[in-house]
């Protein structure tokens, strides 16, 4: 197992993976390093679902169990073509870990009111970044590396980490609210943190973590508050609003709109959808003009 994961870190294959990509492989194959002496001929299916079932899923979770299953999907195809195996025991698709029915939704869409208590309650430097996500739709990864000069014309500009894409978003009164309440900073990037420093993704978490925390033993926000949920908050929003389907994924740089309401050039009319959008249930809000 270890020399074929060695090998694998060689070939042009992972050599193209994207940076993000390959930090969560190194996330499995982390959690696979007990298992460097094994034999590739032992790993047959039944063994990886129960290493799975048994052993992984007790101490790291349904997702992280999952996602170890998917790395082996990746992994022994390439052992079976390099002829390490002769046989891919995943071959046939391993069906998931299924979430409980009573399980929270994954990055569910947040509440207005929950959009107006941690907007109302966070500090300028976790508001920016969370309004960041709110108002443009953009990734955790987006949201803490986009800089200064992605402002232009009451618009932000931004090509988007997973999908390579430049998008564009009006600056929604939320945002521009939040970015006039940042302290004056030297940093390139829009998202500091509280030394007007750009935020490590760990850096972030914490904070966010321990912010949201406190507002849920408050009982002022419900459970599963995450950023990567408010861009389903947005296409909610969105689609409730009335936009379709195309326009949302002009919004979000998606191109799986659906996914997110069950690009760069924008209309006037989504322009027009998105600055004066109600994402926290403030309906007196003064409408702002759409920018040219």
């Amino acid at each position: 197992m270890g020399l074929a994961i060695d090998a694998y870190h060689q070939t042009p294959a992972w050599a193209a993976l994207r940076p993000k990509t390959r930090v969560s492989y190194e996330r499995a194959i982390a959690i696979l390093e007990p298992l460097r002496d094994m034999p590739l001929i032992s790993l047959n299916r039944s063994t990886i679902i129960r290493l799975r079932d048994e052993k992984i899923f007790p101490k790291h979770g349904r997702w992280m169990a999952n996602y170890v299953v998917t790395f082996l999907g990746i992994l022994l195809p390439f052992c079976r073509d390099y002829d390490f195996i002769k046989e891919n025991p995943l071959a046939e698709r391993v069906k998931k870990i299924r979430k409980p029915r009573d399980g929270l939704v994954q990055n569910r869409p947040w509440t207005e009111e929950e959009c107006r208590i941690v907007l109302e309650k966070a500090p300028p430097h976790i508001r920016v970044p969370i309004a960041l996500a709110m108002c443009a739709g953009l990734r955790k990864a987006d949201v803490l590396t986009v800089t200064k000069a992605a402002i232009a014309g009451g618009m932000i500009t931004v090509t988007t980490a997973k999908r390579e894409k430049e998008i564009s978003a009006p600056i929604h009164p939320l945002l521009a609210d939040a970015l006039k309440a940042l302290p004056v900073n030297d940093a390139v990037q829009i998202a500091v943190n509280s030394h007007g420093q750009p935020w490590s993704e760990t850096g972030f978490n914490s904070s966010w973590s321990k912010f949201r925390n406190s507002l849920r033993s408050e009982g002022l926000i419900g459970p599963g508050l995450t950023i990567h949920g408010l861009r389903h908050t947005l296409g909610t929003r969105l689609k409730e609003a009335g936009a379709d389907d195309g326009m949302i994924a002009d919004i979000l740089g998606n191109t799986i709109p659906r996914h997110y309401s069950s690009g760069a050039k924008l209309s006037q009319k989504a322009k027009g959808f998105v600055v004066n959008l109600s994402l926290d249930g403030n309906k007196t809000r003064p409408k702002v003009s759409t920018p040219d």
